[in-house]
């Protein structure tokens, strides 16, 4: 008589990551609710499958969710918003075989921005890989990354006592994600965005061509509040088409930085160009892909 062949089982995500802390899975399923999963904005607790999705986040990229390399928010429209801090980011880059150091330059020039420190104008971070000639450059301007007390409910925070660092890890941030492709993890900042995004979103129809939520047209607001959106938008924009598109365009609207743009009429005419730059970018990498 055959004997018929035995199909091992694959551990899932619980089992594998609890297997890495030695615990049993539902101890550490409950160990992650209690410490790493946090409630949203909303009140909201993560279910168990969102809390699986952080955790397949978690495995791919390798970071300690119990030494705060990542965290998570439960969406308002399900799913999680995974966090990763300063330190999960340099953590990336350094288990990178191919990372080769880095170098940091900031702007001679200082500004300040209200309720802040007085700081330099940019930072600049060179990423070097062995596998690359040049070094990858990434600069940020603080008056685009700034987050102001008003921003979180008139508190201050450390964008405020400790303005140059922020704009450091800000800087670093994005290097790390430009120079090793990471993908699908946020910053602290941008996740309260999202967040705050998400408790006053309307339900719009699906675009023909899948854009980020950000690049979408303006809704009717306050005056007051239409300018620091616009900024928002301008700032995902340059994260989606990539630094040298977005200053380009820019460049041929007579203007070197978004917040130099006086009417939100003008700043929506430039979005729409950053919207079909950011349209035809899906475009070639779908193309890419299917070639693939």
């Amino acid at each position: 008589m055959e004997k018929k062949k035995e199909v091992k089982r694959q551990p899932g995500v619980f089992e594998v990551m609890a297997a890495k802390y030695k615990l049993e899975p539902i101890k550490f399923l409950e160990t992650i609710k209690a410490t790493v999963m946090r409630p949203g904005k909303n009140g909201r607790t993560a279910t168990n499958e969102e809390i699986a999705a952080f955790l397949v986040v978690a495995n791919k990229y390798n970071l300690d969710p119990f030494t705060n390399e990542i965290y998570a928010f439960p969406s308002k429209k399900g799913g999680i918003i995974p966090i990763v801090g300063i330190d999960g980011f340099v953590s990336q880059m350094n288990k990178n075989q191919d990372f080769n150091g880095m170098e940091i330059e900031y702007a001679e020039e200082e500004i300040t921005m209200e309720g802040a420190k007085s700081c330099p104008e940019w930072c600049e971070v060179k990423i070097y890989r062995k596998s690359i000639e040049k070094p990858i450059i990434v600069r940020e301007y603080l008056d685009e990354v700034y987050v102001s007390a008003a921003a979180k409910g008139g508190y201050a925070g450390p964008w405020q006592t400790h303005t140059k660092r922020m704009l450091r890890h800000k800087t670093i941030i994005q290097g790390a994600r430009i120079g090793f492709g990471i993908t699908g993890i946020y910053d602290q900042d941008e996740a309260e965005r999202i967040l705050e995004a998400e408790m006053v979103e309307t339900t719009v129809g699906k675009p023909e061509v899948r854009i980020p939520e950000a690049l979408s047209a303006p809704k009717e607001e306050p005056k007051k509040n239409g300018y620091k959106t616009m900024l928002e938008k301008f700032e995902i924009a340059k994260k989606i088409v990539g630094d040298e598109a977005y200053y380009e365009e820019l460049g041929r609207n007579g203007i070197e930085h978004a917040n130099q743009i006086k009417h939100l009429d003008e700043g929506e005419k430039i979005l729409v160009e950053l919207r079909a730059i950011a349209a035809e970018k899906q475009e070639r990498e779908s193309g890419m892909g299917k070639d693939g």
